[in-house]
């Protein structure tokens, strides 16, 4: 929430790539079950709730959807029947059941352990399941600068490229993936999808070996054979609204 005056500005801010997936018909008529990890006062986790098809006239999705927090804010609807609050601690095991999509919008960057969260949410998603991580970056170039933050109860400084490496390694497919980081805006947002390969170990894992796998996007795999490393400027990855764009500092 550090990002954000209030819930709405946050959820204002989920719209953007939230209207983007409803564009995608085929992908949102498929799902049947929703988590929304930090959920905060669960606006986003409202929208899966009464998200319909784009038809006309419009019929309910009928999602059923999960809003965890271990400390939720007070709610200011009333739940729908298909709406659950979980005051749980998403590093940890915290769903009933097995779910098609992960939500996780300003809050992934709060986790003591990234690599094990990510683990985590592997474990609770259906095969092919959609997760979204958005989170701002601590490190970012805007209009010429550099600008380095130290934000209260963020421990790493996350990058697209220890994202991508941390995902590939949780077994999502960081090929057939979407990623965008807008040119003056620290904001990574990710969009991948959980393949039927078993995380690693990641002590010892190497980006070759995220390539063996196929978990690698072509302009990524360009990068590590000219250079034997990974270099963010010449990753070009495709955005939900179907374009590709460089990604950006």
């Amino acid at each position: 929430m550090a990002q954000f005056n209030n819930p709405h500005q946050s959820h204002a801010h989920s719209l953007q790539v939230l209207n983007l997936l409803k564009e995608h018909d085929t992908f949102m008529e498929s799902i049947s079950t929703v988590a929304d990890m930090g959920a905060g006062a669960g606006l986003d986790a409202l929208w899966w709730a009464n998200a319909t098809t784009r038809d006309e006239p419009a019929e309910p999705l009928d999602l059923r959807v999960f809003a965890v927090d271990k400390s939720p804010m007070p709610v200011d609807f009333d739940l729908p029947k298909n709406f659950s609050l979980l005051e749980k601690d998403f590093e940890k095991r915290c769903l009933p059941s097995m779910v098609d999509v992960i939500w996780c919008h300003d809050a992934f960057q709060y986790a003591l352990n990234p690599v094990n969260t990510l683990r985590l949410f592997n474990q609770q998603m259906n095969e092919n399941g959609l997760l979204y991580i958005g989170m701002p970056l601590l490190s970012n170039h805007e209009y010429g600068r550099w600008f380095n933050r130290g934000e209260n109860y963020q421990l790493y400084h996350h990058s697209f490229l220890s994202m991508v490496y941390m995902l590939a390694l949780n077994g999502f497919d960081c090929n057939d993936a979407y990623f965008r980081k807008a040119q003056d805006d620290s904001w990574l947002h990710m969009a991948v999808f959980k393949t039927d390969q078993e995380p690693l170990d990641p002590a010892g894992v190497s980006w070759y070996d995220l390539a063996e796998r196929g978990l690698l996007h072509p302009s990524l795999l360009n990068s590590l054979r000219n250079y034997g490393y990974m270099r963010q400027q010449d990753a070009l990855f495709p955005w939900l609204d179907k374009a590709l764009y460089r990604i950006d500092h």
